[in-house]
């Protein structure tokens, strides 16, 4: 089963996928948070086969909803209403703090294709 995983921000949207076979995650690329973000997911998500979709919840440490977090869940709103294939949020405390670590030791990939990474990675280990 393939996997997509999203790292959702207000500018720039993270990309991974992976799958259970391989336990693996492989950045994705990077989308920028325009209008037609939605129809670019659903047609990532179509080409690549896609049966499940994990997104990102922004939490402050203490595990608390954040303004970040309400933006988030509207924009899984608004993809659930496009696409069949089921979406579910993930904690994502601390991926960004492991993307920027990984920044520092010389990474090419953008913080937000690496916390995306992250966070599919920590599912597939986590349910795999």
């Amino acid at each position: 089963m393939k996997i997509l995983a999203i790292d959702y921000g207000l500018n720039k949207v993270g990309l991974a996928i992976g799958d259970t076979i391989t336990k693996l995650a492989f950045p994705r690329g990077l989308l920028t948070a325009a209008p037609n973000l939605t129809h670019q997911i659903v047609v990532l998500v179509k080409e690549e086969e896609v049966s499940l979709i994990i997104v990102g919840q922004p939490l402050n440490m203490q595990g608390q909803a954040t303004k970040q977090t309400e933006t988030t869940v509207d924009f899984v709103s608004k993809l659930q209403e496009l696409i069949t294939v089921p979406v579910e949020l993930l904690d994502e405390r601390l991926t960004t703090k492991r993307a920027l670590g990984a920044k520092q030791s010389g990474s090419r990939l953008t913080d937000d294709e690496l916390a995306a990474m992250y966070l599919l990675q920590d599912y597939l280990d986590r349910y795999f």
